[in-house]
C-alpha cells in the first residue's frame, strides 16, 4: 500500500487570502514529495471557496514547478463539464510540461450544488462521464479515434500532442456505485472510492467487496489498482488530534450540505449550519484516520490488510500550520511502517 496526498485548496473564511491558500497548498504537495508520498493529488470543485480549485490539471501543472519526482494527480477531473477532446488534449499537453508524471482521475461529480448550477442533473451527469471516460481513454491510448456519441461524435482524429508517457497509465475513478466499480474493471481503469466521514471503516469492506466481486466476474487482463480517500490527521497525540476533529466536524457539514444542495452560500462562502444528527468530533476521531502517529498505523494496517492498492490522505488541519505537521508527521512516523 502506497500513499497519496489529497490537497484540497480549503478557504473557510475571509480571513485567508485566496493567493495564501493557493500558495499552501502547492506547499503541501513540496512537503508531501519531501516525506515520501508517491502522488499528489488536486480535486476539481466550482463556485465555492470551500475547495479553491476549478481546474485540477492546473494545480497539477503548478505543484510540477516546484516539485521534480512525486506523482501528480486529478482528483478528479469532472467529466461532464469537458468536451472530451479537449479534456484528452490538456491531459497530454500537461503530461508533456511535467515530465510525464500525471495520473489523470475522472469522474461523474458528486456535489449536486455545482452540477445543478451546470444544468446538469444525475442521471445526465453519469450519462456524460461513461461516453467521456471511454474517449479520453482511447485518445491518450491510441492515434486514430472516432466516436459515434451519442453526446460528441466524432470523424477520426488524433489528440495533439501525444502524452510523454508512451504507455500512458490506467486512468482513475471515483466509483463507489456496483454499477461504476463494474465498469471500471471490465475497461482497464482504476478505481478510488471514498465514504462519508461518519461512516465506519466496514462501509470501505463492503465497498472493497464489490470491486473483488467484478474481478472475479469479469477476470480482466489486468488487475485494477483500489484507491481510498480518507480524512487524515495525525498529532502529536491521541488529544490533539480530537481537538482538531471538531474542524473535521465543520468541514463535514459543509460537505454533505453541498453533496445534498441544502447549503447557504454566501459570496462563494458556504455556510457552516450544523447537521440534524451529525457526527460528533469524538464519532469523527472514531471512524477517521485520526490521533497519534501509534494511533494511525493501527488504524492503517486494517486497510493494508483488506487489501488497498493505495490511500491518499485527505489533508486537514485547523490551520496551515496544523496541516503540515500532520502532513509531516504522518510521512515520517507511520509511513514507514508500510514499506
Amino acid at each position: 500500500m502506497d500513499f497519496g496526498a489529497f490537497i484540497n485548496s480549503q478557504r473557510l473564511s475571509e480571513d485567508m487570502e485566496t493567493k495564501d491558500v493557493l500558495r499552501n497548498a502547492i506547499d503541501l504537495a513540496k512537503l508531501a514529495e519531501e516525506v515520501g508520498y508517491s502522488i499528489a493529488w488536486f480535486p476539481e470543485h466550482h463556485l465555492i471557496h470551500y475547495v479553491t480549485s476549478p481546474s485540477p490539471l492546473m494545480m497539477v501543472l503548478k505543484a510540477s514547478t516546484e516539485t521534480s519526482r512525486i506523482r501528480l494527480g486529478t482528483a478528479i477531473a469532472v467529466a461532464p463539464y469537458y468536451h472530451p477532446i479537449r479534456l484528452a488534449g490538456e491531459a497530454a499537453l500537461v503530461d508533456q510540461l511535467i515530465d510525464g508524471r500525471l495520473e489523470l482521475g475522472m469522474g461523474r461529480g458528486a456535489v449536486n450544488y455545482e452540477l445543478n448550477r451546470f444544468g446538469v442533473d444525475a442521471a445526465l451527469a453519469s450519462k456524460r462521464f461513461y461516453e467521456s471516460a471511454k474517449i479520453v481513454q482511447r485518445l491518450l491510448h491510441e492515434e486514430e479515434v472516432s466516436s459515434d456519441g451519442p453526446t460528441w461524435p466524432f470523424e477520426t482524429l488524433t489528440t495533439v500532442p501525444r502524452p510523454l508517457q508512451a504507455d500512458f497509465p490506467p486512468m482513475w475513478v471515483a466509483a463507489r456505485s456496483p454499477e461504476t466499480i463494474r465498469w471500471c474493471v471490465a475497461n482497464d481503469m482504476n478505481v478510488m472510492t471514498n465514504i462519508g466521514w461518519a461512516e465506519p471503516y466496514d462501509a470501505i469492506v463492503k465497498v472493497f467487496q464489490l470491486f473483488e466481486d467484478a474481478i472475479a466476474e469479469i477476470k480482466p487482463v489486468r488487475r485494477p489498482k483500489f484507491a481510498v480517500s480518507r480524512v487524515t490527521y495525525v498529532g502529536e497525540t491521541d488529544e490533539e488530534a480530537l481537538e482538531a476533529m471538531k474542524y473535521a466536524q465543520v468541514n463535514s457539514r459543509i460537505f454533505t450540505r453541498l453533496f445534498r444542495n441544502e447549503v447557504t452560500i454566501e459570496r462563494g462562502f458556504p455556510r457552516p449550519d450544523p447537521l440534524e444528527g451529525e457526527a460528533t468530533p469524538e464519532h469523527l476521531f472514531k471512524t477517521l484516520i485520526a490521533g497519534s502517529p501509534e494511533t494511525c498505523i493501527a488504524k492503517l494496517k486494517s486497510y493494508e490488510a483488506l487489501g488497498i492498492d493505495h490511500f491518499m490522505t485527505f489533508i486537514i488541519g485547523p490551520t496551515p500550520e496544523a496541516a503540515r505537521k500532520s502532513v509531516r508527521l504522518f510521512g515520517e512516523k507511520v509511513m514507514p511502517h508500510f514499506k
